[in-house]
């Protein structure tokens, strides 16, 4: 295990200093430990930072992080409730009186946003640090998180007037693909977004790639916000940088996508596949 005394538990989570027992949070860290393997590392990162021999307590101390709100959230309905003969009861200490229902549900609400913001300081980490990237970049876990053009919520404050957890990233997460798909795609070509998205992955973006990468993301954070027009404009200036730039853009120009909008005859109207209001 990653987390494993109540001590390094206690010192992310001060309001469990009342537990005393680690074993009454072990069932919950396990389960935090698997949430983490699952949805950020992948089975081989997890597994090498949870080896004995594993030294970097800067990437340990984020991913303990992460385990310790997404357990205690996981745990505080548990806590302080038992099942009885008669039905469940509340424990209560005798010089204690027990947190209103609302203290601890905004405590529970308190927690998945500190998880939130770990996972993202810890993305973060990862994406900066190389000697992890063979691991967790090669991971199936990797490939679902990075199979968009922003890949993360704190990108997409950047790029939107949006402001919200992981958790919201993550519902809004498939808007972003779908929009990626009906109105960049048809225009820079399904060949090129998916290698721009490659090429994020393994951290080899051109400098050429990076200029339209980022009108690109500007571009879908035009679309969240409900700017069309802005976002139009934006995928212009994006396409008349790749088509002075030809020998730069080799994919986007042998695509399906640029063949068709070049062949004799071709109209863009409205109820054409690949209609683009830009042109």
């Amino acid at each position: 295990m990653i987390l494993t005394t109540i001590n390094q538990f206690t010192e992310i989570v001060p309001t469990a200093v009342g537990v005393d027992n680690f074993a009454d949070l072990k069932p919950y860290t396990e389960s935090a430990e698997l949430w983490l393997k699952t949805n950020v590392l992948g089975k081989d990162l997890f597994a090498t930072i949870d080896g004995e021999a594993f030294a970097d307590e800067d990437l340990r101390k984020l991913c303990r992080n992460v385990i310790a709100n997404h357990a205690y959230w996981d745990a505080i309905p548990f806590l302080d409730v038992v099942h009885t003969n008669s039905g469940f009861a509340v424990i209560s200490g005798n010089n204690k009186v027990p947190a209103s229902k609302e203290r601890v549900e905004r405590l529970r609400e308190q927690c998945i946003i500190r998880r939130d913001n770990e996972v993202e300081n810890l993305i973060s980490f990862l994406e900066q640090t190389a000697a992890y990237h063979d691991e967790w970049k090669g991971s199936p876990t990797y490939s679902v998180l990075s199979d968009c053009l922003i890949q993360t919520a704190r990108e997409l404050e950047l790029y939107a007037n949006w402001n919200g957890t992981r958790k919201d990233f993550l519902k809004l997460r498939p808007k972003l693909i779908q929009e990626t798909i009906s109105k960049i795609e048809p225009v820079f070509s399904r060949d090129y977004i998916e290698e721009l998205i490659e090429k994020q992955r393994d951290n080899d973006v051109s400098a050429d790639d990076s200029r339209v990468l980022v009108l690109l993301k500007q571009a879908l954070g035009c679309i969240i916000d409900g700017n069309q027009n802005i976002a139009e404009a934006i995928a212009a200036d994006a396409l008349r940088y790749i088509d002075a730039n030809e020998a730069q853009f080799a994919t986007y120009f042998a695509s399906s996508e640029f063949a068709a909008r070049n062949t004799p005859g071709y109209t863009n109207e409205t109820d054409s596949p690949i209609f683009s209001s830009i042109y």
